[in-house]
């Protein structure tokens, strides 16, 4: 007899008790490097808790395409043991990656050498980023977090600090010339 995956369950991710602490958790960061809060948007929560579902019926992190959209969106996953994190501590482990952040160009942000080792915590702070919407969803045995942002950072060649107007442009430009 064949074992099928436990139906994804999205929690209410887009309550504000939730809402609030993620918003809040950007923004605590963003503060301390001097950049513009973000504020919470429905749409990008809509998308990610889309994403979040599909993740937890796959099992495993995997990044969204994001072809054929007009403009690409910024993407945070994070997967745990089901239960076992508030999203607190979810966000937590975004944050902890500033312990290796360089602020440097894409991809010279990381004291390990591995540019992906930071990636979450520089698409938080990235000055030009100016909206987030996340979700949770839940499979049998993990919860998994999506955050979405809107313009999307980690810009190849660019730097979390620049005030580059035309970072939606390049975000698409470059999206478009990588695999």
């Amino acid at each position: 007899m064949a074992l099928s995956p436990a139906p994804a369950r999205a929690e209410a991710s887009a309550g504000s008790g939730f809402r609030t602490v993620v918003l809040a958790a950007h923004n605590g960061e963003r503060r301390q490097w001097r950049v513009p809060p973000l504020v919470w948007n429905d749409r990008l929560a809509r998308d990610a808790e889309v994403h979040a579902r599909h993740l937890a019926t796959l099992g495993y992190l995997r990044h969204a395409s994001m072809a054929g959209m007009s403009a690409p969106q910024g993407e945070n996953l994070w997967m745990g043991t089901k239960g076992a994190f508030s999203p607190q501590q979810m966000m937590d482990g975004f944050l902890e990656e500033r312990n290796d952040y360089v602020a440097g160009a894409v991809p010279y942000i990381s004291r390990t050498g591995n540019w992906a080792d930071t990636g979450h915590y520089s698409q938080i702070i990235w000055r030009t980023t100016t909206a987030v919407g996340c979700a949770t969803a839940s499979s049998r045995d993990f919860d998994f977090l999506v955050c979405r942002y809107d313009p999307a950072g980690n810009i190849w060649g660019r730097s979390a600090h620049d005030d580059d107007r035309r970072a939606p442009e390049l975000a698409m430009r470059n999206s478009q010339a990588r695999p």
